[in-house]
């Protein structure tokens, strides 16, 4: 069985995306990097938002470490999407963008994008939540984990291979993979302070959210 992340995008940044989708197909003179770096940026924070916004809401530490940590991450992709496209014309940045667009999906009137994820990976995550939904705390850090791994997925499809389809030079490679790094590993080792501080029961809530954006292969053929 196969499964994949369907992650949420606004209707207008959609419509933004699509429309410069088409624009680059078909050849438009217009230098399209800036529009279309904001337009990504839009994209990747509000998959950011959806996705870790609960995370940060349901922290209870006084120093609102899970939210600030989450608003470094928006704040890096605001800054580095738009430049890292900025290097390109439009010939260069077609095939990222089709790429990109293959991965967009509509359904019942939503659009999304989406990625597919490991099944053993993805069966291991849904076995850890059963768990957790049991009360057995000893679950939560394998679950964190899984998660994590999950997210990575999210990043390789949806960060790593555009950036890998564009081939910077390597100064501004090596750039964007530390910044990649340096922003992933923020996130996570926050992931793992919180399978530190709370329990099965606290953490089940933010599975089940997380869980709304899997799908698999059964699923999607029933609905």
């Amino acid at each position: 069985m196969s499964y994949s992340i369907s992650l949420k995008i606004q209707p207008e940044t959609h419509q933004r995306f699509i429309n410069l989708h088409q624009r680059l197909n078909t050849g438009d003179a217009s230098n399209l990097a800036k529009p279309l770096g904001e337009n990504l940026a839009d994209i990747a924070c509000e998959i950011i938002d959806q996705v870790f916004g609960k995370i940060a809401k349901m922290s209870k530490s006084g120093d609102r470490e899970s939210e600030k940590i989450i608003q470094h991450i928006l704040e890096t992709t605001r800054k580095y999407m738009p430049w890292s496209v900025s290097f390109f014309g439009n010939e260069r940045l077609l095939p990222m963008v089709n790429y990109l667009h293959d991965l967009t999906i509509e359904k019942d009137g939503h659009f999304y994008v989406t990625y597919p994820i490991d099944h053993t990976l993805a069966n291991a995550l849904l076995g850890h939540v059963e768990k957790m939904k049991d009360g057995n705390n000893a679950y939560v850090p394998p679950a964190l984990k899984a998660f994590t791994e999950v997210v990575d997925q999210g990043v390789t499809h949806l960060i790593r291979e555009p950036k890998r389809m564009l081939k910077f030079n390597v100064v501004v490679d090596k750039t964007l993979n530390g910044v990649i790094n340096v922003t992933t590993q923020l996130g996570y080792k926050r992931f793992d302070k919180l399978g530190q501080i709370y329990d099965a029961n606290s953490m089940s809530g933010y599975f089940d959210h997380f869980l709304i954006f899997l799908n698999n292969e059964q699923k999607q053929k029933n609905d």
